[in-house]
């Protein structure tokens, strides 16, 4: 699995640095170094796996916060007339760090279907 670099702000990336030194000892206890003899490839998964699990929770929760802020109106807007949120339902979705799950808000505009998809020659006609 490849991962994309990202540039970081100067914050995050000392956060970062701070932040896999404590997974290490929490690991590997200690000053969080692996046992002499211990094979990268062991390093290498439990830290893809740390690192997974990471991205997927932050994911999540910034669905999940997302989830509580009300859409802005311009978000509801289609062909001149603002949708009402009727419902949400959970949806998943597969990412490369695993399954996220969110809250999909369900909206419905006022209007019958039709001004969706007006009346006239079909697409195959």
């Amino acid at each position: 699995m490849s991962w994309t670099n990202t540039e970081f702000s100067p914050e995050v990336a000392q956060r970062l640095a701070v932040m896999a030194r404590e997974m290490r000892q929490l690991v590997w206890g200690g000053e969080g170094v692996p046992e002499w003899g211990t094979l990268f490839a062991e390093i290498e998964a439990q830290g893809m796996s740390i690192g997974g699990e990471l991205a997927r929770l932050m994911m999540e929760q910034a669905v999940e916060e997302q989830a509580q802020e009300k859409p802005p109106e311009t978000s509801l807007a289609c062909q001149g007339e603002s949708a009402a949120v009727i419902r949400s339902d959970e949806v998943s979705l597969q990412t490369p760090a695993g399954v996220v799950h969110r809250d999909q808000p369900q909206a419905r505009l006022a209007k019958q279907r039709r001004d969706f998809f007006p009346s006239g020659q079909g697409a195959g006609d």
